[in-house]
């Protein structure tokens, strides 16, 4: 089973192997050229957004060309495996997404060292677990929280590709910010956090998330569920953040612990590395 590869980037777009398959996506961050254009004439299929939406286009015109549900050059679906031994499922979208965020990968080796596997661990905006079902594999405890069914639904298929059983996991399908703020009328604690905040987004009931608006509630709830000795990972991906403006929030809601905030980096085999958000650490 072949890996994952960001081959090259630039162009506000990015060229991605996952597994048979090389996608090219939009990357707004990536204002650059590309650094290996002949790369790109490899592609199999590629997104354009139209709107919020878009389509899926075959680059390549072989008798029996791969078609999908949103257009062509690609299955609906197949698996691929990361460097951590972990199978996943690729399933291309409308909106160009295919399943997983990868540069959770880039981080997760570290959470790992720094997790206590014997308390309990908290995912929030979990999507379909690329930043913990490496957890689960390793024997955490781990409650899983997001508001999307298809994510909920793409985690428990990726728990099973992997053999995982759900004995001592729980799977909240909810908005985020309604779970934990009951989590926290109850006087619920958890020994470790991570959460994956997006830009924008919609509860359940078509509840509305903004990180402008909503990051320090955020913060302040993570802080407030974090055990004394707790720690937190705390990604992120607006623009509108810079790593000082991060640490200057994190260090006054985290007076307690060591914070760090770093650039999520993601490798490109063309040499340079894709700018993919912030990881703000509090251990």
């Amino acid at each position: 089973m072949k890996n994952y590869e960001l081959l090259d980037c630039g162009s506000g777009r990015k060229l991605e192997r996952y597994g048979d398959y090389i996608l090219i996506r939009p990357c707004p961050q990536a204002i650059w050229m590309p650094f290996n254009p002949e790369l790109w004439n490899q592609a199999d299929s590629e997104f354009t957004k139209e709107g919020e939406k878009g389509t899926w286009k075959g680059l390549k015109n072989p008798t029996g060309m791969k078609r999908n549900k949103l257009g062509s050059g690609l299955p609906d679906n197949w698996t691929i495996e990361s460097k951590s031994g972990i199978s996943w499922q690729i399933e291309p979208n409308e909106y160009g997404n295919i399943g997983i965020f990868t540069e959770h990968w880039t981080y997760v080796s570290d959470m790992l060292k720094d997790f206590d596997k014997k308390g309990k661990t908290l995912n929030l905006f979990s999507y379909t677990g690329s930043n913990s079902v490496d957890l689960v594999k390793n024997k955490h405890r781990v409650t899983v929280v997001d508001s999307s069914k298809n994510a909920m639904d793409g985690y428990t298929y990726n728990l099973g590709l992997n053999n995982l059983s759900r004995e001592g996991q729980r799977l909240i399908h909810e908005d985020v910010l309604k779970f934990t703020a009951r989590e926290i009328r109850r006087g619920n604690e958890y020994d470790n956090i991570v959460c994956d905040s997006p830009s924008f987004g919609r509860g359940t009931k078509g509840e509305v998330f903004d990180i402008d608006k909503h990051l320090i509630e955020l913060l302040t709830t993570c802080k407030t569920l974090l055990a004394k000795k707790g720690k937190l990972y705390f990604t992120l991906h607006s623009p509108r953040f810079t790593a000082t403006a991060l640490e200057n929030i994190a260090k006054q809601l985290f007076d307690d612990k060591t914070v760090t905030v770093t650039e999520i980096l993601n490798p490109c085999k063309s040499g340079v590395n894709l700018p993919s958000g912030h990881l703000i650490k509090a251990i």
